[in-house]
């Protein structure tokens, strides 16, 4: 029996972030390779593995001795790495083989497989590639709704650049000489593969448009204009109880863990986008007046 997509809140912020990264709606359901379509892993939040995580929140001992031993850094694209490697290593189903497995051409570095692990289930070896984004949506009235429309929270990184470089680049890594050698080396004569995109996408208010691609039931939140902020902050129906979320907690988000928000934190957003929660689990970023020009 599969879960209803909505997670629990766990107690602790630790099984939170492990749940929203294996568990939550990814961004992308597929997408298209030179070699085919490569899908969402197949690795349903199930009765059991629910089960699993309520005994992780009461005692989590084994997940911090995990990340204590095999994760020494606050980035949240290696935090978000580590919880999948101990959900594949700790699942019945599955056997983590491998993971962060540089490819080479002699002394050249193609680059790497972020994991392979065997489903139990189809017995199948899998190449994995993981990605976790949070996107904020720049709609262009002149063009339809496109993944070049939504940017990284310091406008460097890009929807669509991102995928790119996942679809003709780390993917087809596994296909080339160098990569098939690799994947030998392991005792494994094929793998199929497969791409998790966690996320949030952080849509403007006033932009109600879908974009194609995405999976329609992405995880949302939307963006505001410290000025704009302030305004809404005035008008008693639209008067919300926000708080700030340090960069590290935003894979484990819970409102009642959050800091209340001060105006040094809205001061901050003139010079970086910050990311906040209300009392109903909604995610807005926060950004300076100029930041979509």
């Amino acid at each position: 029996m599969t879960i209803a997509s909505k997670l629990p809140q766990f107690k602790s912020s630790l099984v939170r972030a492990l749940a929203w990264s294996c568990f939550s709606e990814t961004l992308i359901n597929e997408v298209s390779c030179a070699t085919g379509p490569v899908y969402r892993p197949r690795l349903a939040l199930t009765g059991r593995r629910l089960e699993w995580l309520m005994q992780l929140d009461a005692d989590t001992q084994s997940l911090e001795e995990y990340l204590d031993k095999h994760c020494h850094s606050t980035r949240l694209g290696l935090v978000y790495e580590s919880l999948w490697h101990f959900f594949l290593d700790q699942d019945p189903d599955t056997d983590l083989i491998a993971h962060n497995i540089p490819v080479r051409d002699g002394k050249i570095t193609l680059g790497e497989f972020d994991l392979i692990y065997f489903c139990r289930v189809s017995k199948r070896h899998i190449h994995l590639e993981l990605a976790v984004k949070f996107f904020l949506g720049i709609p262009n009235t002149n063009a339809p709704p496109n993944l070049n429309q939504w940017f990284g929270p310091n406008r460097a990184d890009r929807l669509d650049r991102k995928l790119a470089r996942l679809t003709q680049h780390q993917l087809p890594l596994a296909y080339t000489e160098a990569g098939r050698q690799v994947i030998r080396e392991l005792g494994i004569d094929n793998v199929e593969q497969e791409l998790q995109v966690s996320g949030i996408l952080f849509h403007s208010d006033h932009d109600k448009r879908q974009t194609p691609s995405l999976n329609t039931d992405h995880q949302r939140g939307d963006w505001l204009s410290v000025s704009k902020f302030r305004e809404e902050q005035t008008q008693p129906s639209k008067q919300s109880d926000w708080r700030y979320i340090e960069k590290p907690r935003w894979l484990g988000a819970e409102f009642n863990d959050a800091t209340t928000l001060s105006d040094a934190h809205i001061d901050l957003a003139q010079k970086k986008p910050i990311m906040l929660i209300n009392d109903q689990q909604q995610r807005r970023f926060l950004v300076a007046d100029n930041w979509a020009d």
